[in-house]
């Protein structure tokens, strides 16, 4: 380190208008300065002009004889400086004109995910190693296993006397501890530590050799060699800068890959961030890097940094050859000031994640990393989940083809490892182009030397849905990327299939090596005819006059609407609010039958459950509430489903050992208790661990009823819940899915009540994602039981979508839009009331079979409330009501100032449905595990 005078603090305190003042110092930096003494010393990075060389840094900063400063470390790869400073020499900093930034000098954490982790003591029966599922085997039974190829792994270190890193290892550098333990010469070994177990299991991953196992299980490139940099402590978190100079140093020693199971923050803060710009110029001298895209999904925008940045190979998680894990963070990346800007694709690619075999190191944790097969192979091997794990197996397969083709570029082993994935059918912006295959990845490079790819591999994604409404929608822009390893000059655009009519591209695009982009979009317009329901697909192609370069697939279908599903998240303790990201797959097959979820309290204001809430939404849902219920709240869900509403409710987990429940039992049984369902003190689930559940059903002493919602199921897997009894003498109750043959516990029943029902589950965290890879990998039916459940909650009753006024002015005729949708519908009217008391009930025209529309004078500003009222063949009435404020004004004023005040409702025939709903972008609908994987060819690539 270089060391500065220092001088005694002066008192500085950062002024609320501090970021004005000083634009050069970044946000996080101001609140970190606001929250420590003006003595403290925080750890920040300068940014210089590009092109300062190291040598011109420190002179300046020499020179320039601040106090209160300490230097780090001054960057040759990149022109930024790492310190300690105080607040007073901040300050300082930013009057400086050649100084760009002052940042804060954030933490990096290590991307592990063990949420469910399976011991294994019994032999490795079930257990398909990586290799196996990323086609390894090819390459290196002809030789090319990696040797000559330099990966560094920068993590928290690695066991350097692991006996399957003997002769991989070629050198070790600690930038964490402050004692001297580098080792950088392998000619007797190389001492490296581990003192968090993290970076031991991902090194192994690249190259162990499995000397403790017979040879039975690898790292993915076995010869090659292996570069310990220690840049993240014993709790596997790091300083931006550090892991910046790890980079450089990795640069600097001649490495061919870089592997980083890291990240931060989701957003790309800003690319001024030294472990980013240090990304970047590592791919500008020639390495390969590959970053965990994080453990934050399934939501959508949750890639990590640096793995935002176009140039890395960033990496997500699948299980087994399967689909993507749940807690892989998803993309789109929402790039604010890393070029270009915009939302792109990411992740790239998956590789396994789950339940993963590696090396353990002693120091290694017993719950994070336990340890795996210790009766065949001792304390020597864990299983970890994450994209952590994932990342090095690609860092593996970069290693496998340049040993074969040394001379790889990035670009070139990026878009081979790509063009050669299998895609499983799911999100691009989950999976990115698939699974990796590096057997296809050597048979596209033994076939070509040019690759030029479009990503994402289709198209839409995340985060709206390939279930379009056809009320319309109009996707915002998102940006479709174009990997090419030479410049092709101007390339046309041109899409294909009926899915075309709806896409919206450039005509052209500028294909230059590396990357290149152009804007994509999907319109839907408002008037289509129920005719247009139905599934969409086609082809985006990029072609010269001649010549079809590279596609992607378009597909998506057209819905209608089938109502909307009403979350309670108002009674959920702070603690345990169990929200609609933790079970995508449910919501996904909502969306599939044109279901719309929301979450209460919403927009309203209102915290408390009453009939006019509830009458906003076809189901009311309650999972794992924890909180009470007033009677009031109570009595108005009895109306709901009295009137025709569907209550679906789970329970969770009740303790036999403590005598106690996790979720509101007693409130639950007063909401269940006319249905003749109540929550029993019946302890189910929980295996020999928190994290392990158990399997019921047919194949294990239960009964399953012959119902709609259990069609398919015959075993469910509970991670921890409680049973339900079932009263057989109230009427239209009925057990479905039974704990054992004497039927006296129940996992799943339903009720019919008055016009409504009620579906009531035993255990909330059936529909949770992580719980269904759980459940998949036993041979248990939960996903099938979600499906039955979502297809079940269209009612056979009227669904109104909106009520609009159409944009025009006071003093002309007026159009009132309405959407009704039903399989019967008979009769829709409508009655307007306006600010005299005036009544009018105009005659409404039908339209495409959904849209109705009726005609009106707005002669003056004030209140008009617009009640539709539709029926069914059967008798089935929905009233829907919307008040809306015509400002008072002269005729000729534009009508798009219009403000909705309320939608009420009152009860008639059947249930009454109110809403405002306003139609957004919604999730993709994963195909996931119903999607069998075939070897077939994919997008056009050449």
């Amino acid at each position: 380190m270089l060391f500065l005078p220092l001088v005694p603090a002066q008192s500085h305190e950062v002024q609320a208008d501090f970021s004005e003042k000083h634009p050069k110092i970044e946000s996080e930096l101001i609140e970190k300065m606001n929250s420590v003494p003006n003595e403290e010393k925080i750890p920040i990075v300068v940014n210089f002009p590009k092109g300062y060389s190291q040598r011109e840094m420190s002179d300046f900063l020499q020179e320039l004889d601040l106090q209160d400063v300490l230097i780090r470390h001054v960057f040759s790869l990149i022109p930024v400086v790492s310190l300690y400073a105080e607040k007073s020499a901040i300050k300082e900093l930013t009057t400086i004109p050649l100084i760009e930034r002052v940042g804060f000098d954030s933490k990096l954490q290590v991307t592990s995910g063990n949420e469910k982790v399976v011991t294994n003591d019994d032999g490795d029966l079930g257990y398909t190693h990586p290799d196996e599922i990323l086609d390894t085997g090819s390459l290196i039974e002809n030789g090319f296993n990696g040797t000559g190829i330099q990966v560094a792994v920068l993590d928290s270190g690695a066991q350097g006397n692991h006996p399957d890193f003997e002769d991989r290892l070629i050198g070790f550098k600690d930038f964490v501890s402050d004692s001297n333990q580098d080792d950088m010469d392998p000619s007797d070994g190389v001492d490296a530590y581990d003192d968090n177990g993290h970076g031991t299991a991902c090194s192994w991953l690249v190259a162990g050799t499995g000397e403790m196992n017979g040879g039975n299980y690898t790292g993915i490139a076995p010869g090659a060699n292996l570069l310990i940099v220690k840049v993240l402590d014993e709790d596997g978190a790091g300083d931006d800068s550090v892991i910046a100079q790890g980079i450089e140093f990795a640069v600097d020693s001649g490495s061919d890959v870089i592997s980083l199971s890291l990240g931060g923050p989701m957003a790309d803060v800003t690319t001024e961030d030294p472990s980013m710009q240090a990304v970047e110029a590592a791919v500008e001298e020639g390495v390969t890097v590959v970053i965990a895209a994080g453990n934050t999904g399934p939501a959508a925008y949750t890639i990590n940094s640096p793995g935002v940045l176009e140039q890395a190979i960033t990496v997500g998680s699948s299980a087994d050859g399967t689909g993507v894990v749940a807690f892989s963070s998803r993309g789109p990346v929402n790039r604010q000031y890393a070029e270009p800007n915009g939302f792109f694709a990411k992740p790239d690619i998956i590789a396994p994640g789950l339940n993963i075999m590696s090396g353990r190191a002693e120091s290694a944790g017993s719950f994070e990393y336990p340890i795996y097969n210790y009766s065949q192979y001792g304390s020597h091997y864990t299983q970890f989940s994450g994209t952590s794990a994932s990342t090095p197996q690609i860092a593996g397969l970069v290693a496998l083809l340049m040993s074969k083709y040394p001379y790889l570029r990035p670009i070139e082993s990026k878009t081979a490892i790509m063009a050669g994935a299998t895609d499983l059918d799911q999100d691009s912006m989950e999976q990115g182009w698939g699974l990796a295959n590096v057997t296809r990845s050597d048979i596209l490079l033994d076939s070509t030397d040019t690759f030029t790819l479009m990503t994402p591999r289709s198209y839409p994604t995340l985060p709206g849905s390939k279930k379009v409404l056809i009320v319309g929608e109009d996707r915002g822009g998102q940006n479709i990327s174009v990997l090419s390893t030479d410049d092709r000059g101007n390339l046309n655009i041109q899409s294909f299939g009926n899915a075309s009519q709806f896409i919206r591209v450039p005509q052209s695009v500028n294909v230059q090596e590396g990357y290149s982009h152009f804007g994509i979009s999907l319109n839907m317009p408002k008037d289509l005819p129920l005719s247009s329901i139905g599934d969409y697909t086609g082809q985006l192609v990029l072609s010269t006059s001649s010549n079809n370069i590279t596609s992607i697939e378009l597909e998506f279908s057209i819905t209608s609407y089938g109502g909307k599903l009403m979350v309670d998240m108002a009674h959920h303790s702070a603690e345990d609010a169990d929200d609609p990201s933790y079970y995508r797959y449910f919501t996904e097959y909502l969306k599939n039958q044109g279901i719309l979820l929301s979450q209460f309290p919403g927009d309203s204001g209102s915290s408390t459950i009453d009939t006019g809430i509830l009458s906003t939404t076809e189901t009311f849902m309650i999972m794992d509430t924890e909180t009470a219920y007033a009677e009031r709240e109570i009595e108005a869900i009895h109306e709901f489903v009295e009137n025709g509403g569907t209550l679906f409710i789970l329970s969770e987990f009740y303790d036999s050992q403590a005598g106690s429940a996790s979720f509101g039992i007693d409130y639950y049984n007063m909401i269940l208790e006319p249905y003749g369902i109540q929550c029993e003190e019946y302890e189910i689930g929980r295996g020999p661990d928190d994290q392990t559940g158990v399997f019921y059903g047919e194949d294990y002493g239960g009964i399953v009823e012959n119902d709609s919602l259990t069609e398919g199921v015959e075993n469910l897997y509970v991670l921890s819940g409680s049973t339900l009894s079932i009263n057989s003498s109230v009427a239209g109750a009925q057990g479905l899915f039974w704990y054992s043959s004497d039927k006296e516990h129940a996992l799943i029943a339903k009720a019919d009540y008055g016009d409504g029902r009620v579906i009531a589950m035993s255990d909330g965290s059936t529909l949770y994602d992580n719980i269904l890879y759980d459940a998949i990998r036993g041979g248990a039916d939960n996903l099938r039981l979600l499906r039955n459940i979502a297809g079940s909650l269209i009612p056979e009753r009227p669904r109104v979508f909106d009520i609009e006024f159409d944009e025009d002015q006071v003093g002309e005729i007026t159009n009132i839009v309405t959407y009704v949708f039903d399989n019967d519908l008979e009769d829709v009217t409508m009655r307007i009331t306006g600010p005299n008391d005036e009544v009018l009930e105009p005659e409404v025209t039908e339209e495409l079979g959904y849209k109705f529309v009726a005609s009106m004078n707005v002669t003056n500003g004030g209140f008009y409330e617009v009640t539709v009222t539709a029926t069914d063949a059967s008798g089935n009435t929905r009233i829907a009501k919307k008040i809306f404020l015509v400002p008072v004004s002269s005729p000729g004023q534009d009508l798009t100032t219009i403000v909705t005040i309320l939608f009420i409702g009152i009860v008639v025939i059947g249930l009454v449905y109110v809403a405002a709903i306003k139609f957004n972008v919604r999730d993709k609908l994963d195909s996931g595990w119903e999607i069998e994987v075939e070897e077939d060819e994919g997008p056009l690539i050449e």
